[in-house]
């Protein structure tokens, strides 16, 4: 069971939260800068005010986790081609002509002029199929299904990185030796492997 937290104890957690400062929190809360200084540990050890933090924090972390939840469901749902809701504003441009009679082209529209030739305007359709072709390639991407590369390439960037490696691994080597011609000689080598890989 949680302990009831004073009003001050709230206001530092909410304070520690923002500025993760427990001295300034502190002063924020009410506490006085003499007594700021002394509190700042019971009331960071203080368990109410740990439990409330926490609770905070998951309470964050759940909402922003529900919204990329509805960000994955859409992205699928367009990809599989379902109807989804779009809302949009239809203009009449001949009604909007007629609204903007007499107004200066560097003025802009009030919003009792636009509503009178604007609308918001819903439907519910299956995405543009470029929308869809879009949507299911970032879908596989998530998923890892989807890679841009052939086998081929993808085995040459880990061969060229490798070899990358092996070169860092003997420059370091030669400089601990104090052998800088052979650290030239693996410049002008490290070179000529470049060279090869972007051919």
């Amino acid at each position: 069971m949680t302990r009831k937290l004073t009003a001050k104890q709230r206001k530092f957690a909410n304070e520690f939260i923002k500025t993760n400062n427990a001295y300034k929190s502190a002063i924020k809360a009410g506490y006085a800068k003499g007594t700021a200084r002394n509190a700042t540990k019971q009331l960071l050890e203080n368990t109410g005010i740990h439990e409330y933090i926490i609770k905070k924090t998951e309470n964050v972390e759940k909402h922003e986790s529900d919204e990329a939840d509805e960000v994955l469901k859409n992205v699928y749902r367009i990809a599989a081609g379902k109807p989804i809701k779009r809302d949009f504003v239809q203009t009449d441009n001949l009604k909007k002509e007629i609204a903007l009679r007499g107004v200066k082209k560097e003025s802009k529209p009030t919003a009792t002029m636009r509503s009178g030739y604007e609308t918001n305007e819903t439907t519910i359709t299956p995405a543009a199929t470029k929308e869809q072709v879009a949507a299911a390639e970032l879908w596989f991407k998530l998923n890892g299904k989807l890679k841009n590369d052939s086998k081929e390439v993808e085995e040459q960037k880990i061969r060229k990185l490798e070899a990358e490696a092996d070169v860092a691994e003997q420059k370091a080597r030669d400089a601990r030796s104090g052998g800088q011609d052979v650290g030239k000689q693996f410049d002008k080598m490290f070179e000529r492997l470049k060279e090869d890989s972007d051919k």
